[in-house]
């Protein structure tokens, strides 16, 4: 009964709100690990020092990576799973990269990275999903 938008622009509306469920990832990763460190919940993971900060990192951003799931289901954009996963797992590969070639980039590179790469994860699987048949 809606107004049915042109596919072009279903694809960009997708992958715009993609790209902004990408850029609130980190931001969403360093107050939930903050929240943890500073909950005590942090220290349920792991008894204290430098080799806690993994597990406590990881768990914080495997709920952001469900968090981001959750944003892109309501947001419409499908198949919101595999965006969530593969922006997420891409995230990481990006940032790791990012990491070992400028170490001291700024905050706001990783974002931008994290928002480009849900961007071609919801970019590549448009591509592979199946057209319904006219």
């Amino acid at each position: 009964m809606g107004v049915e938008l042109p596919k072009s622009t279903r694809e960009t509306s997708e992958l715009v709100k993609a790209g902004v469920v990408g850029a609130v990832l980190l931001p969403v990763v360093a107050v939930l690990g903050r929240f943890m460190s500073d909950t005590g919940i942090g220290d349920a993971i792991c008894s204290g020092g430098l080799e806690c900060l993994i597990p406590l990192i990881g768990t914080a951003y495997a709920v952001a990576t469900a968090l981001a799931w959750g944003a892109l289901v309501l947001l419409g954009v499908r198949p919101a799973w595999i965006v969530a996963l593969g922006g997420s797992a891409a995230t990481v590969v990006l940032f790791l990269t990012i990491t070992g070639v400028t170490p001291e980039s700024h905050f706001l590179v990783y974002v931008l990275a994290a928002a480009l790469c849900f961007v071609f994860v919801a970019w590549l699987s448009g591509r592979f999903r199946r057209q319904p048949q006219e």
